[in-house]
């Protein structure tokens, strides 16, 4: 996420790195259930209902590339490695289920469910990056972007498909497993010398759907604050984020695990150093999140940690 002011290319610093790690911990979610796995492997249902809850602790490690061409075009190459811990658990609500039925309710939590660490690549993104000396004349600095996922990341067979029969399945996706174009502005103004104003916009567009039938959700991601400079090498920033997910689709139903809307508080520091090398440090912490469908079924999420190093070569 960027939270500063838009870089300057430099004529002798071409090659520019960066690596990212983002730490998101004990993410909620959860469900009210109805079903059960029998031993026989059918699917049988019990009363009173219970639920399955659902955390997730994720992390993501990301190294970023980027090429400067020339001093107003770019290319960038971004590679994330995510790590995935699960937990699940059963509530049975209080209910009198008998002992026969409280096996199949665990039985059937096993095959949505499990408490199991995941890890994997996922899909790369690679842009192609234009530096305007003065976009639409509004003065500052910006960035404007158009590029492509790359499918890379692990995909699953449709979990609903697979649930209704019975059968082992897992919810959670390392990619979209399609080619998504992606378009991102960035714009920075600086005012009062040691401040600047900065924004941004992403969009990811999938629009068709993967070997497995799915088709991931259309995903919009904005930023807009303020950035102060106490000195040449420290500063502090303080960002609006938001974050709109819509729906995905399985073989053209609807994928109950998206349409989300998030907005957060983002808050840190960053520190230059000699060497044109700096080191951010981010909180964002979630000031509401709404679901577009009382039927979608979601992790909410909590405070968020953002680690970025970046530095030239």
């Amino acid at each position: 996420m960027e939270t500063g002011e838009v870089s300057s290319a430099s004529k002798i610093e071409r090659l520019n790195f960066s690596l990212n790690v983002l730490r998101s911990p004990d993410s909620r979610g959860g469900h009210f259930e109805d079903r059960g796995l029998a031993p026989n492997g059918e699917i049988k249902h019990i009363s009173p209902l219970h639920r399955h809850e659902v955390s997730l602790d994720f992390t993501r490690i990301q190294l970023g590339i980027r090429y400067f061409m020339r001093d107003t075009l770019a290319l960038s190459l971004d590679l994330p490695y995510d790590i995935k811990n699960q937990e699940a658990e059963v509530d049975f609500l209080g209910g009198n289920q008998t002992p026969e039925d409280r096996d199949a309710i665990l039985a059937n939590r096993d095959i949505h469910h499990r408490t199991e660490t995941y890890t994997g690549l996922s899909d790369f993104e690679f842009s192609v990056d234009y530096y305007p000396g003065n976009l639409l004349h509004l003065g500052g600095k910006s960035v404007f972007s158009l590029g492509m996922s790359l499918p890379i990341g692990k995909i699953e067979e449709d979990p609903y498909r697979l649930g209704d029969a019975g059968r082992k399945h897992l919810h959670i996706q390392f990619g979209t497993g399609t080619f998504v174009p992606i378009i991102k502005l960035q714009h920075s103004i600086k005012f009062l010398n040691d401040f600047t104003l900065h924004g941004s916009f992403t969009g990811r567009l999938p629009f068709y759907e993967n070997g497995n039938a799915y088709r991931a959700p259309t995903e919009l991601n904005y930023n807009c604050g303020v950035r102060y400079r106490i000195s040449n090498s420290l500063a502090l920033n303080t960002h609006y984020a938001g974050s709109y997910q819509h729906y995905g689709y399985w073989d053209g139903k609807r994928d109950p695990n998206t349409g989300l809307i998030v907005n957060s508080l983002l808050f840190g520091t960053s520190v230059s150093f000699w060497n044109r090398s700096v080191v951010q440090f981010n909180l964002m912490q979630p000031l509401g999140q709404k679901m577009l469908s009382e039927e979608s079924d979601t992790f909410k999420r909590r405070l968020t940690f953002l680690l970025t190093f970046s530095f030239p070569l």
